[in-house]
């Protein structure tokens, strides 16, 4: 992914370049009625990054789906946003560009993105309203529904949402610099964060919980029975409930909040 960043820093040098009141003022009449698009493509000629710049029209989004009888594990491994939602109805849905969705793969419960050498597109959209930047992977959207999915590993720097949870235990691992956020309930919650990831679930209702940070991640969970919290590195724990139990271990300057 480290060739979106490029790609974004391209965008930014474009707008930098343009200026955004020269932008508005070649635009005219026509930015206060109509959207302008320009599309960034990463070509990648010869093993080097060549930015090609031109107007023309985002990539349409298209939809696809996989079949999944569900499992009690689900591994993210692809940009953009997922959602988990728990449902009796198993299934995977995917949208986004079609030069993407069709490269996502799902294969034991781990969800991932084939390669492609295709140049990488990002765009600028100028309106009324101002500027947007976005790329390709930061439209992906996926939704997986499963009845009885406990355990949650994130590796990309996307984010993860989790919904209408509800199952005795939770287990999420955030590698690198992913999100995760969950809502719902759960008797025990086991979190790992190895990186600058962030585990959200503040609005999980859970008793029990362990959290294991190492590096600069954050957690942010509210157990009312015992939490036990070990930070190696600068990363923080959050607890938005005051336990009944605390123990903590922190090498480094991590901290422990309690609200």
């Amino acid at each position: 992914m480290i060739r979106n960043l490029l790609v974004i820093t391209g965008v930014g040098g474009v707008i930098a370049l343009a200026g955004i009141t020269g932008a508005f003022a070649l635009a005219g009449n026509d930015v206060s009625h109509n959207d302008w698009t320009w599309v960034v493509t990463d070509d990648e000629a010869g093993g080097n990054s060549h930015f090609r710049v031109e107007r023309g029209p985002a990539a349409a989004d298209t939809v696809r789906t996989i079949n999944w009888n569900g499992g009690d594990s689900l591994s993210v491994d692809v940009p953009g946003r997922v959602t988990y939602v728990q449902g009796s109805e198993a299934g995977i849905r995917i949208t986004g560009p079609k030069s993407l969705v069709d490269r996502v793969r799902f294969e034991d419960g781990r969800l991932s993105v084939a390669y492609s050498d295709e140049p990488e597109r990002s765009y600028v959209r100028l309106n009324r309203n101002g500027v947007n930047v976005w790329s390709d992977t930061e439209a992906l959207r996926i939704t997986v529904t499963a009845p009885a999915v406990k355990t949650f590993q994130m590796a990309e720097p996307g984010q993860l949402n989790i919904r209408d949870y509800d199952q005795p235990t939770l287990t999420v691992t955030a590698n690198g610099s992913g999100k995760v956020v969950a809502e719902g309930r759960a008797d025990r919650a086991d979190v790992t964060v190895n990186g600058s990831g962030r585990v959200d679930l503040d609005d999980l209702e859970v008793t029990d919980a362990t959290v294991d940070i190492s590096g600069s991640g954050d957690v942010v969970v509210g157990p009312t029975g015992r939490a036990d919290v070990q930070i190696s590195g600068s990363g923080d724990a959050v607890l938005t409930r005051r336990p009944s139990r605390l123990q903590q271990t922190i090498d480094g300057s991590g901290e422990v909040e309690q609200f």
